[in-house]
């Protein structure tokens, strides 16, 4: 049963650095807040909000893989500026459509996600929160968050309110001067994912189904778009070459990633772009 709210004003701003209510606890991860700790937040952090997916991940990785690099690079995001960011729950159901053959994998249609993702950042803005960072760790939601942004600058153009996205992962030239096989080694399901599950739980990759896979020949003509699902594209679901991945370079992948994108939430906290 929901007592009646007695008042929405917000309550006096507290330093970041202490819990009101417990201060042995994490203050910025908001599902291990209190309602009245996040009102007392200040509005210009960045709110940063995960998004992934539930899809299959080859033979060898969980379906949840996307889903576990990108909260644990939020968490270690986190960590290294605690008191810039706040990190939302991490939004697991992506668009994962064109996996959805394969059991396992749990999608939302292109309405839903973008739906979905619209409803959550429009709940944070309706707190007063003015600058968003969309972290994204599965390929298959980067058409949608396009549009959201677009979306996003219509619903709220005038109220300046600055919304962001970016990758999960660090660039390419970052991962490549750890990666043994630089990026041919990865796509879905290779040597940096698989690495970096290695990392997070070792206990969940099949090391004994570690194979390489890729896109079957006569599937595209050069310089055309075009969209196929995975059990059409590839053998066993998989691009790339997981057989290279370690644990070791699982996390140094994810600390790289982690400090790319902490660089990207000081340098949106400091920006003031609308004077």
């Amino acid at each position: 049963m929901e007592l009646p709210v007695a008042s929405l004003e917000r309550g006096p701003v507290i330093s970041i650095s202490q819990n009101l209510f417990n201060p042995g606890a994490s203050l910025l991860i908001l599902a291990e807040m209190t309602s009245p700790d996040i009102d007392a937040l200040p509005r210009d952090i960045v709110v940063l909000m995960p998004v992934a997916s539930c899809e299959q991940h080859s033979l060898h990785l969980p379906v949840f893989t996307d889903s576990m690099i990108g909260e644990e690079v939020a968490r270690r995001v986190h960590e290294l500026a605690p008191d810039d960011v706040l990190v939302l729950p991490v939004q697991w159901l992506g668009y994962s459509q064109h996996h959805i053959r394969y059991p396992g994998t749990l999608s939302a249609v292109s309405e839903t996600h973008l739906l979905l993702m619209m409803d959550i950042v429009s709940s944070v803005v309706g707190y007063g929160f003015k600058k968003v960072l969309i972290q994204n760790s599965h390929g298959g939601n980067g058409a949608n968050i396009s549009v959201l942004l677009q979306r996003l600058m219509e619903r709220y153009g005038d109220d300046e309110i600055e919304f962001y996205s970016r990758w999960a992962w660090a660039g390419n030239e970052t991962l490549n001067s750890i990666r043994t096989l630089g990026s041919v080694g990865s796509g879905h399901a290779g040597e940096t994912e698989t690495s970096m599950v290695m990392a997070l739980r070792p206990d969940l990759v099949h090391a004994d189904r570690l194979a390489p896979d890729g896109e079957r020949s006569g599937m595209r003509v050069e310089g055309v778009a075009s969209y196929h699902r995975f059990d059409q594209r590839t053998q066993h679901g998989g691009v790339g070459d997981p057989r290279p991945a370690t644990a070791e370079m699982g996390e140094r992948l994810l600390q790289a990633s982690a400090e790319e994108v902490v660089e990207h939430v000081r340098a949106i906290r400091a920006l003031r772009p609308f004077g």
